[in-house]
């Protein structure tokens, strides 16, 4: 008697784009926190087919073959119904990526080859017809970032045609996930998986990591810097206290960018609950709720002071809170990102998305819980920039001598206080003397 072969096993796998680059692959319990991912079925070694879809709903059904067929469009028909598909030919790793966009009934409605950069962002697109003529290449100039800066469209026989920006990102299904490209923090480090605020300098992102056994999220904060891991910066990553979210990993982002300088960057744990950014885009706080957290907040800058620190870290995407019976509190802060930026590059750099047309890099503590209290309770910041300047990439002197002063729309009874702290000429109150202020604002609300 012969022993048959036994025959190969199925497997499901889980990536963060079609093209099933080896640095693309997740663990399956991170893929609900992914901004696009897809679903693959395995036979053995060999990928047969996958629904790529995104959190905004978008989905697309992806068969891995080099050609159309019979059996192929049969077993599409009886999965999937009438839904259209994509044929996607993984032959040649290194090189181009062709794909044939087919119709529900199997017809090819499109093929395109697809070239990628050294970091998996598209930069060639030949259209082609289905007997393979090429009737449109399109070039993309991509910066690292995943930004599109520039689209070139050349048809045979026709001028060339340049398009302005702005220039919808090209084939999130395949691309290489907009930087940072699979990038973590130290080798076999934590995982940069969404951003929450980039431009090419400095970032911060939603990222996950390992805990034992179980996956958690963190928020990683990276900048770029001429030099080594500033020693200047120890001290605050070390920096561990209540309601400071603890330190995951500190390091360098790894792979390196092409450039010359280096990125580096910390992990912290996501405290649970809202960010401020998030809850006040809902609208302004309660007084008393707003001056609750500003204590509670102080009571972590005083920990920092007793250490010789400054806290640094009273921005809104940077205090996280979570409800307490009927008001918001303080879940937690993170703030040594906040740190690094500071240390590794001169200046606050645009948040992108959104932009953020002010600057909440307070050189101090007692300015900067200022302005976050006017945040909570109006929704605006005390300074605002002319609208030209919503493309610099950092907040420096020229921003900040340009900025408008904003009228208080707050509650009357604590404008007085901020706009002597914010506004007034000659030194600012101190620390302590702000937060009893804050602290006897808290005992007139609660008399009878």
């Amino acid at each position: 008697m012969i022993d048959e072969p036994p025959a190969e096993t199925s497997s499901v796998r889980f990536f963060t784009s079609a093209a099933l680059r080896p640095h693309e692959e997740v663990a399956g319990e991170m893929v609900h926190w992914l901004p696009r991912w897809i679903t693959v079925e395995y036979t053995g070694k060999r990928p047969v087919c996958g629904v790529w879809q995104s959190a905004k709903g978008q989905r697309r059904v992806c068969w891995y073959a080099r050609k159309r067929g019979e059996e192929l469009v049969r077993a599409h028909l009886e999965r999937y119904g009438d839904e259209p598909f994509w044929i996607i030919d993984l032959s040649t790793p290194d090189g181009p990526l062709t794909v044939i966009e087919c119709e529900r009934d199997g017809s090819a409605r499109a093929l395109r080859v697809w070239t990628f950069d050294e970091w998996h962002m598209p930069v060639r697109e030949e259209e082609r017809s289905p007997d393979g003529f090429v009737v449109i290449t399109r070039e993309y100039d991509c910066v690292h970032t995943g930004v599109v800066v520039g689209l070139t469209e050349r048809r045979p026989g026709l001028p060339d045609v340049a398009h302005e920006r702005p220039i919808r990102f090209p084939v999130p299904e395949l691309a290489g996930e907009p930087y940072p490209c699979g990038r973590t923090i130290t080798n076999d480090g934590p995982r940069l998986i969404e951003a929450i605020a980039q431009n090419q300098y400095q970032g911060r992102f939603y990222s996950a990591y390992q805990d034992g056994t179980t996956w958690k999220r963190g928020i990683a904060t990276i900048a770029t810097s001429r030099y080594a891991w500033p020693r200047e910066i120890d001290p605050i990553v070390a920096f561990d206290a209540q309601d400071v979210a603890p330190l995951v990993k500190a390091g360098e982002l790894v792979p390196r960018w092409r450039g010359n300088y280096p990125m580096f960057g910390v992990v912290e744990a996501l405290p649970e609950g809202r960010s401020l950014d998030a809850i006040v885009a809902d609208g302004p706080l309660e007084l008393a709720e707003a001056l609750s957290i500003a204590v509670q907040l102080a009571g972590v800058a005083r920990r920092a002071h007793a250490e010789g620190l400054r806290l640094g870290a009273f921005r809104p995407e940077l205090v996280y809170l979570h409800r307490e019976e009927t008001r918001w509190a303080l879940s937690g802060v993170v703030p040594r990102g906040q740190a690094v930026i500071d240390a590794t590059y001169s200046g606050e750099g645009i948040r992108v998305p959104p932009v953020f047309p002010c600057d909440f890099s307070s050189a101090n503590d007692t300015e900067g819980l200022a302005t976050l209290l006017w945040y909570a309770l109006t929704g605006g910041h005390p300074y605002v920039a002319p609208a030209e300047l919503r493309e610099r990439r950092a907040w420096d002197d020229y921003g900040r001598g340009r900025a408008r002063r904003q009228p208080w729309t707050g509650p009357p009874s604590i404008g007085p206080l901020l706009d002597r702290v914010l506004f007034e000429s000659g030194p600012s109150p101190d620390f302590e003397s702000f937060v009893s202020a804050l602290v006897r604002q808290q005992m007139v609300l609660r008399e009878p």
